[in-house]
Order: structure tokens, then C-alpha cells, then sequence
């Protein structure tokens, strides 16, 4: 589908910095200057982004702070792998498209690799890619009837045991409905997108990332009847912990951590208005990366 031509380009680079970059990123930006798109990195990378420039010329290269750079770009380049581009979607603009770039192993939601993605680059900057659209999910802490925090998620939530010899108990119910009490290390609650994750090492099924819907992975039940739930988006999920009570932190995609306290509820449910614009590689499938990553242990 023929979009506006994309003329304001961010770039966001994985937080551990790479040999990669020396090469890659001077190639990209000069690149993108010749053909007068104007390059943008985070103010907060700026001293490291300079490095990897040596004696090159950087004086066409613009820092903006973290609001302006994740509102007012026109396309979004994530160069790392699927944890750098979870960290982007959980930041930017819903209406922003976001190029996944893999310079990680896995790569399984970077829609491109680094040897490939320079061939489609003159096409979607001038408006011609399709987007799939996913919803991110909104985590909320509830305690004593007040909000003590917020946060979204893209890939997964996991409440999890701190103690090594200690189980949790927990209350999952989804609306107004109770699904089961578990007892164990944990619980994963997985998007479809992020059910080939934690959730998947976990015991949980593969979910399609079309299926409107979030999975519930009990880690290391001590039940053989506690079997993961696989449950419609429609209605939000609460959490309570049950005594006798245990340390316990929650996780938002393997980047966010915080400790739940025992009178605590944890608030989980699609997000109605935040959502992700992802550019669709046309070269590459669902199912084809599935057997590429999974069943052929395919690496990038």
C-alpha cells in the first residue's frame, strides 16, 4: 500500500553497543542524507553514536529528547534484536511504522536481517509497505484502591517467586470470572506475539499473532491439572497474591522489574488506543520463520 513518503528518520540502537555499528550505522546515516532524509538519534545516545563515527563527518546528524524523538519522527528504524524493538514499540507513538533490523541471534519479530533490509529501504521511504498493527497491554498495580503503577507490555508479564525454596500461590481471575488458584514459581501472561517466548520454554502453545487473545503459562505448577489457558483480550485479567505470602516481582518483557506486596492486585488488559505499526517484510512469513528459527535452529 502506497504511504506517505517517510522524510524524518529515527534510529534506535540496542543498549549494548556492538563492533557492528562502526560499519553499519556510518553506511545508514550517509545513506539516508544523500537521499535528504534528515537522521535522528535519542539525545541520551549521543556520546556513544559519535564514536562509532571516528573522523567521519556527524554534523548533519540531529539529537532530540526521548518525547520528541518517539512523537515526531516519520518512521522508526530499531537496529539490535527483538528486545531493542520491544523497547521501542513500549515508547513510541502508535501512528509511527517501526523497521526491525536483527543484529541480535534470534531475531523472530525483526522482520528483517542486516544483510537484506537495504534492498527494501529505498522503497518503504518512499511510502511503499504494508503495516501490521498489534495492540499493546497495559499492566496496572492497584493498592489499596489507588494506582501505584503502569506500565505496558508487548511480549509478556511474569509474576515470579524471588525466594529459591519457596512457592507463591496465586488468584488468576479474567472479568468476572475465576479461573483457577496456582501454586508454583510463577505465571507468564503472554500476547500471541510473545507466545514463542518465556511463555513457549515454559510449556506454552505457539498462538498465531492474529489470534485476539493472551496466554496463561503456569511456571513449575505444583499441580498436573494447572495447564496453560489460552484467553480472549476482551476482558481484563487480575492477579492477587494468596498466603502464606512470598517475595514476588513482576517483569514487563524482560525490561521492566518491580516487587508486588502481598495486599496488592495486578491489573491486566488490551490497551484500547496504543498500539504498534510494525513493516511487514514481504520476503518472509510467519510459518517460514517459524520452521527457520524453531525447527532448523536457523540463527541470523
Amino acid at each position: 500500500m502506497k504511504q506517505a513518503s517517510l522524510t524524518i528518520v529515527g534510529i534506535t540502537l540496542k543498549p549494548n553497543s556492538t563492533p557492528e555499528f562502526y560499519n553499519i550505522l556510518p553506511n545508514l546515516c550517509s545513506w539516508l542524507l544523500r537521499r535528504k532524509r534528515r537522521v535522528i538519534f535519542r539525545e541520551d545516545d549521543r556520546e556513544r553514536v559519535l564514536k562509532f563515527f571516528k573522523n567521519k563527518k556527524t554534523d548533519e546528524l540531529e539529537f532530540w529528547g526521548n518525547k520528541e524523538f518517539h512523537n515526531k519522527i516519520h518512521i522508526m528504524l530499531s537496529l539490535g534484536g527483538d528486545g531493542t524493538l520491544i523497547g521501542v514499540c513500549r515508547r513510541i507513538n502508535s501512528k509511527i511504522p517501526v523497521l526491525g533490523i536483527n543484529l541480535g541471534r534470534l531475531g523472530f519479530i525483526t522482520e528483517f536481517n542486516k544483510n537484506e533490509y537495504f534492498d527494501r529501504l529505498v522503497t518503504i521511504l518512499d511510502g511503499k509497505y504494508e503495516i501490521t498493527t498489534k495492540p499493546l497491554f497495559h499492566v496496572s498495580i492497584m493498592r489499596k484502591n489507588k494506582v501505584h503503577f503502569k506500565d505496558y507490555f508487548f511480549n509478556d508479564a511474569v509474576i515470579a517467586k524471588n525466594d529459591i525454596a519457596r512457592m507463591i500461590y496465586l488468584r488468576i481471575d479474567l472479568g468476572n470470572e475465576h479461573i483457577y488458584n496456582i501454586a508454583g514459581d510463577g505465571i507468564i501472561i503472554s500476547t500471541p506475539v510473545g507466545s514463542t517466548a518465556y511463555s513457549m520454554a515454559a510449556g506454552g502453545p505457539i498462538v498465531h499473532p492474529e489470534v485476539k487473545g493472551l496466554v496463561l503459562t503456569p511456571i513449575c505448577p505444583h499441580s498436573l491439572i494447572h495447564r496453560p489457558f489460552v484467553v480472549p483480550d476482551t476482558a481484563p485479567i487480575s492477579l492477587k497474591i494468596l498466603p502464606p505470602h512470598h517475595s514476588v516481582t513482576l517483569t514487563l518483557d524482560g525490561q521492566v522489574a518491580l516487587n508486588v506486596d502481598e495486599q496488592d492486585v495486578v491489573m491486566i488488559n488490551a490497551d484500547k488506543v496504543k498500539k504498534i505499526s510494525l513493516i511487514k517484510n514481504p520476503d518472509r512469513s510467519y510459518f517460514e520463520t517459524i520452521r527457520e528459527k524453531f525447527i532448523f535452529s536457523k540463527r541470523d
